[in-house]
């Protein structure tokens, strides 16, 4: 891909641009190509949720029933469908181990992602808003994340922790935003 048809420096340039306009580029949840293509109508920026796609595709909670493979396959049906739309793929915690996190990267960026998010969950993963998630150690998060930026080419990778104590997500994002991620996401706030 020439750097002009690359999804992840397109979304970096629209996200500096909006940064620079002072306005806020609003990613809109999806959960399947129809409401995706329902949503690309209005916005130019997509959000396919972990929880949206196990409760879609297979009628489960969010604890873990999908795969990355069922990831990389939508993102590949999402990008033939919306060549030009920004799209960010909720990757839940990597999928186990840094390795795998960082193949579960350079997969979707080959699939046409824009961006990943990674959790900072320890296994067995729930949704971020469901009782009982436990997190990783920070240094073993910081390590997967770290591997997660090494094995991308231009995807935007965004940080998240689940952390619900406010001087514990203060301190995960201060050392996410240090070893270089593109963006936090604070979901337990």
């Amino acid at each position: 891909m020439t750097k002009a048809s690359n999804p992840g420096a397109q979304l970096r340039l629209a996200l500096q641009t909006a940064q620079a306009e002072q306005r806020v580029l609003p990613f809109v949840g999806i959960y399947d190509l129809f409401s995706a293509s329902l949503a690309a109508n209005h916005f130019e920026a997509l959000f396919l949720s972990g929880f949206g796609l196990a409760a879609s595709a297979y009628g489960l909670p969010d604890i873990g029933f999908i795969g990355w493979g069922d990831l990389t396959s939508t993102t590949s049906r999402l990008r033939a469908l919306l060549p030009k739309h920004h799209l960010l793929i909720d990757i839940d915690d990597g999928f186990g181990d840094p390795a795998i996190a960082g193949h579960v990267v350079r997969s979707l960026e080959r699939c046409g992602a824009s961006g990943v998010v990674l959790e900072d969950q320890a296994r067995p993963r729930r949704c971020g808003h469901l009782d009982g998630k436990q997190l990783l150690p920070l240094p073993e998060y910081l390590n997967k994340l770290k591997i997660a930026l090494q094995e991308r080419s231009s995807l935007v990778i965004v940080a998240r922790t689940d952390a619900s104590d406010p001087e514990e997500i203060l301190l995960r994002v201060q050392a996410f935003e240090k070893v270089g991620c593109d963006a936090v996401l604070a979901d337990g706030i």
